[in-house]
């Protein structure tokens, strides 16, 4: 049985994908995955980069940590706007481009 470091709630979401993305059929899915997905996984991924809990990306948004976590489960739908603020309080910029299909 694994042991919980103390301090720490649980998997990190690298961690949990880590060893998801050797199911191919989970590998599949997750390449497939709606615009939404992706999204969330970016903020997440740069949110964590920076090294800030939600709660610090709300405090800069002006806004709530359940809407932060909210987009980060790919169950909110934001705006370029609100793209762009989530950016801005990364320390990021906002790119948003159109590239082919993969295998085309």
């Amino acid at each position: 049985m694994k042991t919980k470091i103390a301090g720490r709630r649980g998997t990190t979401l690298k961690q949990f994908l880590h060893g998801k993305m050797k199911d191919a059929e989970f590998r599949r899915h997750y390449e497939e995955a709606d615009i939404e997905l992706k999204v969330a996984l970016e903020v997440s991924r740069a949110r964590t980069a920076k090294k800030m809990s939600q709660q610090d990306l709300a405090h800069a948004l002006k806004t709530k940590q359940q809407t932060v976590s909210r987009i980060e489960r790919g169950a909110q739908n934001v705006t370029i706007e609100t793209l762009d603020r989530i950016a801005r309080a990364l320390g990021r910029d906002l790119q948003v481009r159109f590239v082919p299909p993969r295998g085309v």
